[in-house]
């Protein structure tokens, strides 16, 4: 047999082994052969790194089953989807990395897979379980700590899991097209969490982020909000914001108690027409704002003023989008403005002169923007002007002959469509 004369069990230098196999079989009759390949490619106990790709077998090997390689550092098992039990890999003293994804017949997680130690798992730090689609039960063993080390952990499409072992010493969670009583047990029970990452679930329950005031990283995809305005009140601690895929005709009311907020990131928000008057005055800390995709959006708002704080301003792809509010002369530490896909753009107000700070102006098809405001020419900190795809400004700017040259001529660096005209 080939698998047997590969002779892995001697090659006691290997440190890293992949072990895949072809996708376009026929996997009801490959399950033995499988397995008999598998079996007969026992790695040197030396082994830190596994990972085991397509795998059809009904069961892992002896070698995995009765752990023979006790310096495994690393494990990810995918696409195994026949086996429907788990390794005792708890008891894997130095094991830092686990994922497991796509197994369909695991049902169950029992205690033979923390193994029989006082303390399963640990040196653990991730865990990744992904498209486990049966698993219903996970057991914990009572009396036993585990996961002490566990500091990230992703639970991704497990619909029918509604609970895990508690893991008080989780930092940064990702979960998302799973059950919302999962959710909810996860984030109770998280007491250090610092990064969360939530995705695909129709309804978030109320007071859900009640309790996770040290929360630095909030990322929120594909989620119905309407029903949560709530889910921001009370992250004082939060630095970065992302929302994406949301159906949102507003953001949550507790957006404005976010002092710590750094970053606000609005991505494919279909619903959002625009930003709150009143809602971004609380944000003094913000310093970078990009909204991209929101098909809808037809205003910033001239609440966008209270962002005193804000370096850098990323608008894309918002084709509703007719023109910027007058209030962006108040962002006094705007550095950088870019301007990507907007066609219902066609005019910028002359407020723009009074952003001192401004070093970045980019503007990329913006086809019915017909001109820069003169006050382009008060900027003397502008170092870069940069404009693409947009042939009424490309018109305009011709150095010299262009009815906006007097206004961009002191620019040190001008970039119209990929050809520098001017560098100092």
């Amino acid at each position: 047999m080939e698998a047997k004369n590969a002779n892995l069990i001697k090659k006691h230098n290997l440190r890293s082994l992949s072990l895949s196999w072809r996708v376009s079989r026929n996997e009801s009759s490959h399950h033995q052969n499988d397995e008999e390949i598998l079996s007969a490619l026992q790695p040197h106990s030396n082994l830190k790194k596994l990972c085991i790709i397509d795998y059809q077998g009904l069961m892992f090997p002896y070698w995995m089953m009765d752990l023979l390689l006790p310096n495994l550092v690393e494990i990810s098992l995918e696409s195994c989807e026949r086996c429907h039990q788990l390794p005792p890999l708890g008891k894997l003293r130095f094991l830092k990395v686990l994922n497991i994804c796509r197994i369909s017949a695991l049902k169950y997680i029992d205690d033979t897979f923390y193994g029989d130690m006082e303390s399963s798992f640990p040196s653990l730090e991730v865990l990744s379980v992904r498209e486990a689609l049966c698993l219903e039960e996970w057991t914990t063993v009572n009396g036993r700590e585990h996961f002490p080390l566990l500091s990230s952990l992703t639970i991704k499409a497990c619909p029918k899991l509604v609970k895990l072992p508690m893991i008080q010493s989780l930092k940064e969670l990702h979960i998302g097209e799973s059950n919302v009583t999962l959710l909810t047990s996860l984030i109770m029970n998280a007491t250090v969490l610092t990064s969360l990452q939530i995705s695909g679930f129709n309804e978030l329950p109320d007071g859900l982020l009640q309790n996770q005031k040290q929360l630095d990283r909030l990322d929120v995809f594909s989620c119905s909000l309407k029903s949560s305005s709530d889910l921001l009140d009370n992250l004082s601690c939060l630095k970065k914001l992302d929302i994406q895929g949301c159906s949102i005709k507003s953001l949550p009311a507790g957006l404005q108690n976010l002092s710590s907020l750094k970053t606000l990131s609005l991505n494919c928000c279909d619903s959002l027409v625009s930003l709150p008057v009143n809602g971004l005055q609380g944000l003094s800390s913000l310093s970078s704002l990009q909204i991209q995709n929101c098909k809808t959006l037809a205003s910033l708002s001239e609440g966008v003023g209270y962002l005193t704080s804000l370096q850098d301003l990323l608008i894309n792809e918002c084709p509703e989008l007719t023109s910027l509010p007058r209030s962006i002369q108040h962002l006094s530490s705007l550095q950088r403005l870019r301007i990507w896909k907007c066609r219902g753009l066609i005019s910028l107000p002359d407020e723009i002169q009074h952003l001192n700070l401004l070093s970045l102006l980019d503007i990329r098809s913006c086809s019915n923007l017909m001109s820069l405001p003169q006050g382009v020419r008060n900027l003397n900190a502008l170092e870069t002007l940069r404009i693409r795809g947009c042939p009424h400004l490309k018109r305009r700017c011709k150095k010299v002959r262009g009815e906006d040259w007097p206004n961009i001529a002191h620019i040190p660096s001008i970039d119209i469509s990929n050809q520098v005209i001017l560098y100092f």
